[in-house]
C-alpha cells in the first residue's frame, strides 16, 4: 500500500509535469486556459496530501435528522409546545449542534401572529414557523483569520424553517433594530424552547422600548412593510401593488406596522397572538379582509394593499417627532455583556513591552494619526517598507511605514459591528506614508501569500518588533510555500505588463518596475530551495539593482536590452521551477496562523 510520502511524491511529479506543459502552451489558447484549471486542481490535490489544505473551520451542523426536525417545527405553535415537545426539540438541537459550537444560547419558535389569527387549524397556523437558534462559536471560529463576509456566510444558517445565527451576528442585527431579533429576545414564554442562563441575563438587561425605538428598527418596519407587496413603476412614479404579493407577505406587512403601533402606544413588541378588538379601526378592517382573502381568493388584494399603505402613513405621522434611542447606549450594554459571555471567566494575558520602549513611543508620535492614538502594547511591528527594507534606498526615496497592531481584546470580544482594521495615509503631499493593519488583516494577507506581508516576516532589522512578533518570526521557514512563490511570480508578471504598456517610460517608476522584477526573482530563487529570502539586498544583486536605480539606462542598461534580459532570466526561472523534483507545501499552515492570532488576543485556553 502506498505510504503518505509516496502519494505526495506522485502528486508532486504530476504537478511538476503539468507545470512544464503549461509553460509551453500558447498563453492566448483555450488549451492553456484548460491547463491552468487543471493546474489549480492538481495543487488542491497536493495540498490535501501534504496537509496544507486546512482553512477556516465553520460550524458544521448535523443534518441527518432534519426531516423529522422540520416536521416537528411545522406542526406546533407556541401554545401547543408541551414539556414533552420541548424535550424533543432540544434533543434535535443537541444532536445537530454537537461539537459545532461552544454552546447554544436560545431556541425559540417564531411565528407571525397576523398569519396565525387568520387560521383555525393548528397545522395551518404553524405552516410558516421558524425555529430560531442563537449559538456561541468556538474561539478558533470567532477569532479566525478570515474576513467578515466569509464569517457571516458560515455563521448564519438559513433553512427557511430553521434560522441559526452566531451570537455576534445576532447582536449586530439586534443593535441595528432588526425586528425579528427583537421578537426573539422578547418572545412569549410559550415560544421559548430553551434558554441559557446568560441569555436570561441579556433579556433582563435590555429594555424593549429602547430596542423598538432604534432608528434602524423604525425605518426597517416602515420600509419592509411595503417592500414585499409594492413597487415603484418608475423613479417618480406612484407606488403600486405587486401582483406577485402573497398572503404571507400581507400578513408580514401588518405585523411590521403593528410593531410601530405598539411602539407609539407604549406596548411590548408583537410576539404572540393578539386580540383584534384591541386594534384601531383601520387595522381591524385589514384583519377581517385578510381572513376573507384566505378563504376566498377573489377578495381584493388591492383593498388590503391600500389599508397597509394608509396605516403605514398614519404611523409615520405619529412618529414624525419621535426621539430615537441612542444606538451607542445599546451597543455599550451589548458589548459589555458579550465580552463576559465570550471570555467565560478566563483572564486576559497582557502583552509585554521591552524595558526600553521609548523609541517605540517616539516612532508612534512621528507617524501620528490613528497610530499615535494606539497604546504601545498594541503595536506588534513597525517597519520601513520598500527600498528602505530592501537596502536599496536613495536620498530621493520616500519613507513608507508599515505598522501591524492588535485591536484591544475587549473590543474584539465585545463588538457588535465590524471594527475598522486598516488605516492608511498615502499621497504625494505626505512627508511620509504609512499603512497600519490589524493583526487579523495581517493573518488574512499571510494566508493569501501577500508579497509585501511575507517580506515583513522574512526581513530583519525592523524599527520595532514586539515579543509576540518575534515569536512568530522564529518560524520563518513555515512561511515558505508554493502559494507564496506564485504571488511573487504574479507581481513580476504584472510589472512586465506595465513595462510593455510603456506609460512610465523615462520616469523613476519605470526603473522601479525593473528593480522589483530582479529583486523578486532573487527571492524566488531562495524560496524554491526552501531557504528564507534575505529581502535586504547585498553583493552583486544589490550592485546591479542600484545601477538600474541610479545610472542612465544606456549601454548594458539600455531599456530594451534590460527588458530582454529580465524576460530571459524570468524564462530561466520558470524552467528551474518546473524542473524541480520536490515542492514546498502548497499553502501556509492555517493552524499556526490561527493559534498565533489567538495568542495575540491574550486569551487563555479553555479548560
Amino acid at each position: 500500500m502506498d505510504t503518505e510520502k509516496d502519494l505526495i511524491s506522485m502528486a508532486t511529479e504530476a504537478l511538476q509535469a503539468h507545470t512544464r506543459l503549461t509553460y509551453k502552451l500558447p498563453r492566448a489558447s483555450k488549451v492553456h486556459e484548460k491547463a491552468c484549471e487543471t493546474l489549480d486542481n492538481l495543487r488542491d490535490i497536493k495540498a490535501e496530501l501534504d496537509g496544507s489544505n486546512a482553512n477556516f473551520d465553520p460550524p458544521q451542523i448535523k443534518r441527518d435528522q432534519f426531516t423529522e426536525f422540520r416536521q416537528l417545527t411545522l406542526m406546533h405553535v407556541p401554545s401547543s409546545v408541551t414539556e414533552e415537545v420541548k424535550v424533543k426539540f432540544n434533543n434535535f438541537v443537541t444532536h445537530a449542534f454537537k461539537d459545532a459550537c461552544r454552546r447554544v444560547l436560545c431556541v425559540t419558535l417564531v411565528t407571525c401572529p397576523w398569519y396565525q389569527v387568520t387560521q383555525q387549524e393548528r397545522g395551518e397556523m404553524a405552516r410558516h414557523n421558524v425555529l430560531f437558534i442563537v449559538y456561541l462559536s468556538h474561539d478558533h471560529q470567532y477569532l479566525a483569520p478570515t474576513n467578515h463576509h466569509d464569517q457571516e456566510k458560515a455563521f448564519v444558517i438559513d433553512e427557511g424553517w430553521l434560522y441559526a445565527v452566531e451570537l455576534y451576528h445576532f447582536l449586530h442585527f439586534l443593535s441595528r433594530g432588526r425586528t425579528r431579533c427583537i421578537e426573539v429576545l422578547f418572545a412569549p414564554r410559550s415560544a421559548v424552547v430553551y434558554e441559557d442562563e446568560v441569555w436570561q441575563n441579556l433579556h433582563h438587561l435590555m429594555n424593549y422600548r429602547d430596542l423598538m425605538g432604534l432608528q434602524g428598527s423604525v425605518f426597517s418596519c416602515q420600509g419592509q412593510c411595503t417592500g414585499k407587496i409594492g413597487k415603484k413603476t418608475s423613479k417618480k412614479g406612484p407606488f403600486r401593488m405587486k401582483e406577485t404579493a402573497t398572503f404571507q407577505d400581507f400578513c408580514n406587512s401588518f405585523r411590521l406596522i403593528h410593531h410601530l403601533y405598539n411602539l407609539v402606544s407604549g406596548l411590548p413588541p408583537l410576539t404572540d397572538i393578539f386580540s383584534i378588538e384591541d386594534l384601531p379601526a383601520l387595522a381591524k378592517e385589514g384583519a377581517q379582509m385578510l381572513q376573507r382573502l384566505y378563504k376566498d381568493h377573489d377578495t381584493s388584494k388591492r383593498d388590503i394593499f391600500n389599508i397597509v399603505m394608509k396605516w403605514n402613513e398614519d404611523m409615520k405621522d405619529q412618529l414624525s417627532k419621535f426621539k430615537y434611542t441612542d444606538v451607542n447606549k445599546i451597543d455599550k450594554i451589548l458589548q459589555e455583556w458579550q465580552f463576559d459571555v465570550r471570555l467565560e471567566g478566563r483572564t486576559l494575558l497582557q502583552q509585554t513591552l521591552p524595558d526600553d520602549h521609548s523609541n517605540l513611543v517616539s516612532i508612534m508620535e512621528r507617524i501620528g494619526g490613528p497610530v499615535g492614538k494606539l497604546e504601545p502594547s498594541q503595536i506588534l511591528l513597525v517597519a520601513r517598507a520598500g527600498s528602505h527594507m530592501y537596502g536599496l534606498a536613495t536620498p530621493e526615496s520616500d519613507i513608507d511605514y508599515v505598522v501591524i497592531y492588535a485591536e484591544k481584546t475587549e473590543a474584539v470580544l465585545g463588538t457588535c459591528k465590524a471594527l475598522k482594521d486598516i488605516y492608511e495615509s498615502r499621497g504625494p503631499t505626505k512627508d511620509f506614508e504609512y499603512g497600519a493593519y490589524e493583526a487579523k488583516v495581517f493573518c488574512e494577507m499571510v494566508l493569501k501569500g501577500s508579497v509585501v506581508i511575507l517580506e515583513l516576516v522574512f526581513a530583519e532589522g525592523h524599527e520595532y518588533a514586539s515579543p509576540v512578533w518575534k515569536a512568530l518570526c522564529e518560524k520563518k521557514k513555515a512561511f515558505l510555500t508554493e502559494l507564496g512563490i506564485q504571488q511573487f511570480l504574479g507581481l513580476i508578471k504584472n510589472n512586465f505588463h506595465l513595462l510593455n504598456q510603456e506609460k512610465h517610460r523615462g520616469t523613476p517608476r519605470d526603473r522601479k518596475l525593473f528593480y522589483q522584477i530582479f529583486h523578486k526573482m532573487d527571492s524566488v530563487h531562495y524560496m524554491m530551495q526552501g531557504k528564507v529570502p534575505p529581502v535586504r539586498c547585498s553583493g552583486e544583486v544589490k550592485n546591479y539593482i542600484m545601477r538600474i536605480r541610479t545610472q542612465p539606462l544606456d549601454g548594458d542598461l539600455d531599456r530594451d536590452l534590460l527588458n530582454q534580459t529580465a524576460h530571459q532570466k524570468f524564462h530561466e526561472l520558470q524552467l528551474e521551477l518546473g524542473a524541480r523534483t520536490e515542492r514546498l507545501k502548497e499553502n501556509m499552515d492555517y493552524t499556526l496562523v490561527s493559534d498565533w492570532l489567538i495568542s495575540v488576543r491574550g486569551i487563555e485556553e479553555r479548560k
